[in-house]
């Protein structure tokens, strides 16, 4: 049991140090050995956990898909009112400091995979179940009474993706015009309005953002 630990602490160093490599040389400029170089590690040492360096970007894409799918899962499934769980999905789709080095990694891969067809679909799953999370919340609220979507739920579903993914990327490049807390609630302002649900802007949970497991530490 402690060399399992030992071996997945490992390849948690050797993720870190990648996501770093990618921001400072960009996704297309990544070598092992400045992954093993970031790590403090040996280059052959690197080859122990991962096979190349595309296996490196795809658990990359894997850490990204627990930090903005799973975790999300989680964290609703533990609520009830709609209106905390729509609140709760917002907060958790923006990048908070600590997710930023995460998050434009991601990006970075994003544009350097983009003809890769493995990468690509990587990141039209991660979207899609985000997106079909927003939706179930979506037509789970409108069933209720809670929510009166203006236009189908698959589109407000598709805008607040949209939102995010914008908004997180000024986050993430050091875009001045707004801060975390300005862009959750220019989207919170929005779904407000496509769903005729002022409540949300009232809300306890709006007015004391939640903490998150990857923002806590």
């Amino acid at each position: 049991m402690p060399r399992s630990r030992n071996q997945t602490a490992r390849r948690q160093q050797l993720l870190e140090a990648a996501v770093r490599v990618i921001n400072d040389r960009g996704a297309a400029n990544i070598h092992m050995k400045d992954v093993a170089q970031a790590a403090s590690m040996a280059t052959g040492s690197v080859y122990y956990y991962y096979d190349n360096v595309d296996e490196l970007l795809r658990h990359v894409h894997a850490l990204a898909f627990d930090r903005y799918y799973t975790a999300r899962v989680a964290a609703i499934s533990a609520l009830d009112d709609p209106h905390a769980k729509m609140v709760t999905m917002v907060e958790m789709g923006l990048p908070r400091p600590a997710d930023e080095p995460l998050s434009l990694a991601l990006y970075q891969v994003g544009v350097a995979k983009a003809r890769d067809p493995h990468h690509a679909d990587m990141i039209t799953q991660l979207c899609g179940q985000q997106r079909r999370l927003y939706q179930e919340l979506l037509d789970d609220g409108a069933a209720t009474g809670h929510f009166h979507p203006v236009m189908p739920t698959s589109r407000i579903a598709h805008n607040i993706i949209a939102l995010e993914d914008g908004y997180g990327l000024g986050l993430c490049t050091g875009e001045q015009d707004y801060d975390y807390e300005l862009a959750k609630g220019l989207i919170l302002d929005a779904v407000s309005h496509w769903t005729q649900c002022p409540e949300l802007l009232n809300h306890p949970y709006f007015a004391g953002p939640i903490s998150t497991p990857a923002s806590s530490a």
